[in-house]
């Protein structure tokens, strides 16, 4: 039986702070994930790339910049803790926190989730939060068959009518399967609408009213939205019916600048107290300005280079083989990187429970790629091709690296530049020879991996990867509880993963983000969507 509830969850991160202090010689005045309220006046001012596309998170697709906005703003009942690795502040996935809900519980085989909601609390409308919010929100995902009925199905949800309303703040979930994933896969997916506001807003023609949901921001999460000048900023104000810990920070103002240049010079001039999405470079560079500080923490993105092993010669494992050995690891981690990265040693990335060094076994030795291609029936080498996003600074340098590198083997590597549109449909049409692609797991468990990246019919499987082998530890890892177990699994996953070598395993690059010295409190996510409420002003 799993449990969690909100009194030994206070507890619970006590302690961590008291041993992670001792382990890494920190004096820490609160716990790990506990701040203090926010202070009447408080405000920082955060530069974003783009404006979100949407308001409705249902029927949201890839954009990261909304759905980050969406984390702080929409009510979710349960959340990741937070650990201290390597002195930085990061997602914990192996703690769940209670923040509406009041406690989070499994029965003895993990198919029925019993979620408590805290009582009393009310949206910005005035309505109260109840059970039937969560119903109906659940309900309104499952018409959708979108973002969160796709991720359902992994933990064995398929149907609205197995997630039911025991009484006014008592819900359950029945899985057809149990699941090591239910927790992760529940952090992302259960956030909740105001659903007598949204009711009102329904018609005939549209009945969970996605029209007026999409025009209008949701309120209720750690942060509402008390102003929104579309394409130019979003302000946000802390709630004060949060249950949890209330934001430090009373007022954030999202200021939207899309070119990269011009968010550097607002936070070089002090106009903003964050500027996200920068370039490594830009971000080291800006490490000595006076008044900012350049905050790096270990990060559970991972970059590598699948190999499209549908297309002639990257169905030739041999050819896979004699690539991995000509990457100049080390050298790519100094250029790119300035050495504040890790080198990423198996397609399960570091921080991901199971990962081992045996998943890519594969070092810089010229002599013996040359000698693996040769044998794979390629003496003379071959061409083809790497697809970049246009802009993508990294990317570029990555494969101007790889370009020369593969020369030293004969093999002529044209890059392609394209637009983050057209890479998305190279994607899904799976025409990439090779591609740069990095990313972070929101589930941060070798079964997700597998289903999503690394099997037929997952998303990003951009490699075209098909295993009978990995398949079966797939399906025996759906549906596993036992860790001993699982862990066994995820060795031999490896393992196989070794000899097929699906992708180039390039980097863990750590966390870069430039910010007003001002600024404290940073947990980085392991989902890539910032929590506002830790930041401090």
């Amino acid at each position: 039986m799993t449990k969690l509830d909100a009194s030994t969850a206070s507890e619970t991160t006590r302690r961590q702070v008291l041993q992670i202090g001792a382990g890494f010689g920190l004096a820490l005045a609160l716990p790990l994930g506990r701040i203090a309220s926010a202070q009447e006046g408080s405000s920082l001012r955060i530069a974003v790339p783009a404006d979100v596309s949407g308001w409705d998170q249902d029927f949201l697709g890839f954009d990261t910049v909304a759905l980050a906005v969406m984390k702080n703003i929409y009510p979710y009942m349960i959340d990741y803790g937070v650990r201290d690795v390597e002195g930085g502040r990061v997602g914990d996935t192996e703690t769940v926190v209670p923040l509406f809900a009041e406690s989070w519980t499994s029965n003895e085989d993990g198919t029925v989730w019993t979620l408590r909601l805290r009582k009393g609390i009310r949206f910005p409308s005035g309505n109260e939060l109840t059970a039937h919010d969560v119903k109906w929100s659940k309900d309104r995902a499952f018409a959708a068959q979108a973002n969160v009925a796709g991720i359902y199905r992994i933990i064995g949800l398929t149907e609205a009518d197995q997630v039911t309303v025991i009484d006014d703040y008592t819900v359950q979930f029945s899985q057809a399967t149990p699941s090591a994933l239910s927790s992760q896969i529940q952090i992302i997916s259960l956030y909740v609408y105001d659903s007598e506001l949204v009711k009102q807003h329904a018609t005939d023609d549209d009945p969970w009213a996605q029209a007026w949901v999409n025009m209008n921001p949701q309120d209720g999460g750690a942060y509402n939205v008390s102003e929104y000048r579309p394409g130019e900023e979003i302000v946000l104000t802390a709630n004060p019916e949060f249950p949890g810990e209330p934001p430090a920070v009373q007022t954030i103002s999202l200021q939207v600048v899309p070119a990269p240049a011009n968010r550097r010079l607002l936070l070089q001039n002090g106009d903003v107290d964050i500027a996200l999405g920068l370039a490594r470079r830009d971000a080291q560079d800006m490490a000595d300005v006076d008044g900012l500080t350049l905050l790096s923490a270990p990060n559970n993105q991972f970059v590598f280079v699948p190999m499209n092993m549908a297309m002639a010669p990257f169905d030739n494992v041999g050819v896979r083989r004699a690539l991995a050995m000509a990457v100049p690891y080390e050298a790519l981690i100094r250029s790119v990187y300035n050495d504040d990265a890790r080198p990423l040693k198996s397609p399960v990335p570091i921080d991901m429970p199971g990962h081992s060094d045996t998943g890519y076994p594969y070092d810089y030795d010229v002599e013996a790629a040359r000698a693996a291609l040769a044998e794979a029936g390629y003496p003379d080498g071959f061409e083809t091709s790497i697809v970049i996003n246009a802009g993508a600074v990294d990317e570029e340098r990555i494969a101007v690296i790889l370009q020369a590198a593969f020369a030293e083997i004969g093999v002529t590597l044209t890059i392609e530049t394209v637009d983050p549109a057209t890479l998305q449909q190279r994607r899904r049409d799976r025409t990439a020879p090779l591609q740069i692609a990095s990313g972070q797991m929101w589930v941060n468990d070798v079964e997700y991996l597998l289903a999503v990246a690394l099997t037929e019919g997952g998303f990003l499987n951009y490699a075209n990867y098909s295993s009978d082998v990995v398949d079966g530890i797939l399906a025996s890892l759906q549906g596993e509880l036992d860790s001993d177990t699982r862990m066994a699994l995820i060795a031999q996953v490896q393992e196989q993963l070794a000899e097929d070598v699906p992708w180039l395993c390039l980097a863990q690059p750590n966390f870069l983000l430039p910010v007003s010295e001002r600024v404290g409190g940073w947990v980085q996510p392991v989902d890539g969507l910032f929590r506002l409420r830790y930041l401090t002003a």
